[in-house]
């Protein structure tokens, strides 16, 4: 079970696929692990090296406290990317993991590549498209 360390905080994350892959980074929304993503990291793995982490307060990464800042769990984002050794990555975040990307990519510009953005919606839910 690999941990990245920023200060007091650790941070539980996980790799998948081929290391020499093209990394990409996954960034789950408000209070879901990174087991929120489900199959498709496993299924990107099989293009690309795949690493998902437990934002601060979810799974197994330490507690958040009050007052979190995004930076501040951008900069987790970052110690992630450290820890697997990993210079600069395509980002992908869902929700307020895309929130944490779009900060990641302005306070550390050279560690993101590419970078996309999802919206979550329930799986229940049923989009209509206006006439």
């Amino acid at each position: 079970m690999p941990f990245a360390s920023r200060g007091r905080h650790s941070i539980h994350y996980e790799e998948m696929g081929s290391k020499g892959a093209p990394p990409l980074l996954l960034i789950m929304g408000l209070a879901l692990s990174a087991r929120g993503w489900g199959r498709l990291a496993r299924v990107l793995s099989r293009h690309f090296r795949v690493v998902v982490f437990d934002n601060r307060g979810t799974g197994r990464s330490g507690r958040a406290r009050l007052g979190l800042r995004m930076r501040d769990l951008a900069d987790d984002a970052a110690a992630v990317l450290d820890a697997a050794g990993i210079e600069s990555a395509d980002v992908f975040g869902i929700s307020m993991g895309g929130m944490i990307a779009q900060e990641l990519a302005l306070r550390h510009p050279r560690r993101v590549r590419r970078l996309a953005l999802g919206l979550c919606c329930r799986s229940s839910s049923r989009a209509r498209l206006a006439p």
